[in-house]
């Protein structure tokens, strides 16, 4: 192997290895619809579904009737800040404590973690259609 060769091959991992942590930092919801669902046991529960456009959002809403579009930011560590209500998510008594971009294969995902009136913690995922 020429004395060179290494050197290319660790400048081409770095490379590559700056440029997924950029994309990953630099990750945005697309527009879109995200399915909100939770398992409860060994059942899928659909919870709403949230309407994403630009830097707002809609919802969670089960049959399409959003009542009302807010802000959200994405900060830089990957989390959701939501900038208005999301329906029962953070209503009778639940609270959420975070949103977290995930990958669902190849296309950007949250989750929402909330605790609920009983203290207990509830994790949904919303995946787009």
């Amino acid at each position: 192997m020429p004395p060179n060769s290494s050197i290319f091959a660790l400048s081409i991992g770095a490379a590559v290895a700056a440029t997924f942590v950029t994309t990953a930092s630099a990750a945005q919801l697309p527009d879109g619809v995200y399915r909100c669902q939770m398992y409860a046991g060994n059942m899928m529960m659909h919870l709403g579904d949230i309407e994403i456009v630009g830097n707002t959002y809609r919802g969670p809403a089960f049959d399409g009737a959003y009542e009302g579009s807010y802000e959200y930011k994405l900060t830089d560590a990957g989390t959701i800040n939501w900038g208005g209500p999301m329906g029962g998510f953070d209503s009778g008594g639940n609270t959420i404590v975070s949103s977290v971009l995930k990958r669902d294969g190849d296309r950007a995902a949250f989750d929402v973690t909330m605790q609920l009136e009983s203290g207990n913690f509830s994790t949904v995922s919303c995946i787009p259609e």
